[in-house]
C-alpha cells in the first residue's frame, strides 16, 4: 500500500504545473494551490489546499490517510501490517504521529516441562535413603501448563510487569515399584506397593494447580523480539491422585485414588525465563516444600518440586 501511495504522489509530482522548489511540488488551477507534495528526508506529505490528507513516514513504515475527521493509519510492523482508524482533532492543523508500540509480555501460550524434587541442597529425594520410594523417572515425568491470560503492565516500551493466570498439570512417575499414598496412624506420606508377587506396570501421581505470576520482563533488540523474565509463581492446589496399574492372577487391575496425600495447597515458585520470539526456555523452582510440615515422609528434609 506505502509503494502504491508513494507511486501516486510521484506521478502528481511529475504533471504539476507549478514547481515552488526542489522538495515540494504543487498543483494549481487559476492562481489557486490544490494540491501539494513535500518531501522533507524521510517523510512525505500530500496537502489538499491547507489540509494534510496523506502523511508518509519512512522511518517508520506507516501511512496516514485522513478522510473527514478520521485518521486511518496503516503501520507496518515485525508481525504483519495493522489497520488503525482514529478520531482527528478538530482544531488547527493535524498532527499525526505513530503509536508508540506498547509493552507485551510473554506469559500466555503452553509450555511443557520436566519434574522432579529436590532438598535445600540440590539433592535429588530419590537420592536420599529415607526417600528412596520418591525416585522419580524423569523422562516421564511431565508439566504441562496452559496459561491462558494475561496482562502487562508497562514500566517503559522494553520494559514492564506481567501477571496472568493459568493450569498446571504436573505428572510424578516413579521408577521403583511403589506409589505413596499416607499411614493411617502417623497420617505421614509413605510408599504403597502392589500386592505381593505384582508389578507395578504404571505407578504415577498428577497433581493440578491454578497458577497466577508476578514477572518482571525485559525486552531486547530493536523489535523487541528476545526477552528474560524473572519472578514467582503462586499456585494453589486443585486436585491430585495416583494411578496405579499391575496384573494380579491375570486380571488387570487399575486403582485411581483421590487424596491430597499431604501436599501443600497453597504454595509458590521462584521462576527465571528466557525467549526469543514464540519459544522461551523456562526454570521454575519451588519455593514451598512440596509437603506439609511434619507430614511429609519420615526422617526426610523438605523436598522442594521443581520443574524444567
Amino acid at each position: 500500500m506505502k509503494k502504491m501511495v508513494l507511486s501516486w504522489m510521484f506521478i502528481l509530482a511529475v504533471i504539476s504545473l507549478h514547481a515552488q522548489k526542489a522538495d515540494s511540488n504543487s498543483v494549481s488551477i487559476g492562481g489557486k494551490t490544490l494540491m501539494t507534495v513535500t518531501q522533507d528526508g524521510d517523510n512525505v506529505n500530500v496537502k489538499v489546499f491547507d489540509d494534510t490528507i496523506v502523511k508518509v513516514d519512512e522511518r517508520d513504515d506507516t501511512v496516514r490517510i485522513k478522510l473527514g475527521g478520521k485518521g486511518i493509519n496503516v503501520v507496518e510492523t515485525d508481525k504483519g501490517t495493522h489497520v488503525e482508524i482514529t478520531d482527528m482533532d478538530d482544531e488547527g492543523d493535524h498532527i499525526w504521529k505513530r503509536r508508540k508500540e506498547r509493552f507485551r509480555g510473554h506469559w500466555a501460550g503452553y509450555e511443557l516441562g520436566i519434574n522432579n524434587f529436590a532438598d535445600i541442597n540440590g539433592h535429588m529425594a530419590g537420592s536420599l535413603p529415607a526417600a528412596g520410594f520418591l525416585d522419580l523417572n524423569t523422562s516421564k515425568s511431565w508439566n504441562s501448563n496452559i496459561n491462558f491470560m494475561q496482562y502487562s503492565l508497562p514500566m517503559g516500551s522494553r520494559v514492564g510487569w506481567v501477571t496472568g493466570m493459568g493450569i498446571e498439570w504436573n505428572n510424578y512417575y516413579f521408577d521403583k515399584n511403589n506409589v505413596i499414598g499416607k499411614d493411617a496412624v502417623t497420617d505421614r506420606v509413605i510408599p504403597v506397593y502392589p500386592p505381593t508377587g505384582a508389578t507395578y506396570t504404571k505407578a504415577k501421581m498428577n497433581t493440578t494447580y491454578l497458577t497466577v505470576p508476578l514477572l518482571f520482563e525485559m525486552q531486547f533488540t530493536q523489535k523487541k523480539k528476545a526477552y528474560l523474565s524473572l519472578g514467582v509463581i503462586g499456585e494453589l492446589k486443585l486436585h491430585s491422585n495416583t494411578i496405579q496399574k499391575y496384573h494380579d492372577g491375570g486380571d488387570r487391575e487399575r486403582i485411581k485414588p483421590r487424596d491430597d496425600f499431604n501436599l501443600t495447597p497453597l504454595r509458590a515458585s521462584g521462576t527465571v525465563r528466557i525467549g526469543y520470539r514464540f519459544i522461551r526456555l523456562f526454570a521454575n523452582v519451588g519455593l514451598v516444600p512440596l509437603f506439609r510440615e511434619n507430614l511429609g515422609p519420615a526422617n526426610v528434609p523438605d523436598l522442594y518440586p521443581f520443574t524444567v
